[in-house]
């Protein structure tokens, strides 16, 4: 189910399959300066978003992709090496400038691609970005028979803020 309200999308995702699928339908395209800004709850599959996206650009549909909670930065390879996608989760940073200073951001938004968990933690937001957020969305059960998190539905609500995420995520309704 998607709702349009202008430019912000709303989409209610039943399982973890479909959470990666979006993700691999939006690194269509994707290049050096793209940044996602993925918040929202625990468990609510941000990481499994990132997995998708991960997988589908770089075309290996194996790859280990895995939240860099502790290490803070993931890198992976694109385009022949020409180009790196960066999986960052600042959960543990307190946001201060020196937190920040050794991911070098302002080259990464620049030149690479970048899903950045927890983004609150940015003391600055690129101008142009596409923010997601994701809940867990207690009413509806995706299998109500089982009773944990894994089987609700989750909300992913993604604002677009520039002209190509504009574009971006006409092509992921179309889709």
């Amino acid at each position: 189910e998607t709702k349009n309200n202008g430019s912000r999308i709303e989409i209610c995702v039943p399982t973890p399959d479909d959470m990666e699928d979006i993700g691999g339908i939006l690194s269509v395209g994707s290049t050096g300066g793209d940044v996602i800004l993925l918040d929202g709850d625990l468990g609510a599959g941000k990481t499994c978003f990132s997995r998708g996206f991960v997988r589908g650009r770089t075309g290996r549909y194996d790859e280990r992709v895995t939240s860099p909670t502790y290490l803070l930065s993931n890198s992976y390879d694109v385009d022949g090496g020409s180009t790196k996608l960066y999986h960052m989760d600042l959960y543990r940073l307190s946001g201060a400038e020196t937190d920040l200073l050794p991911l070098d951001l302002e080259n990464v938004f620049t030149s690479g691609i970048s899903l950045i968990e927890w983004p609150s933690r940015l003391n600055k937001k690129p101008s142009e970005r596409l923010e997601i957020t994701l809940t867990i969305d207690s009413s509806t059960d995706a299998a109500p028979e089982i009773e944990d998190e894994d089987s609700k539905y989750r909300r992913m609500t993604l604002i677009p803020f520039g002209a190509r995420w504009v574009e971006r995520l006409q092509f992921l309704q179309s889709e």
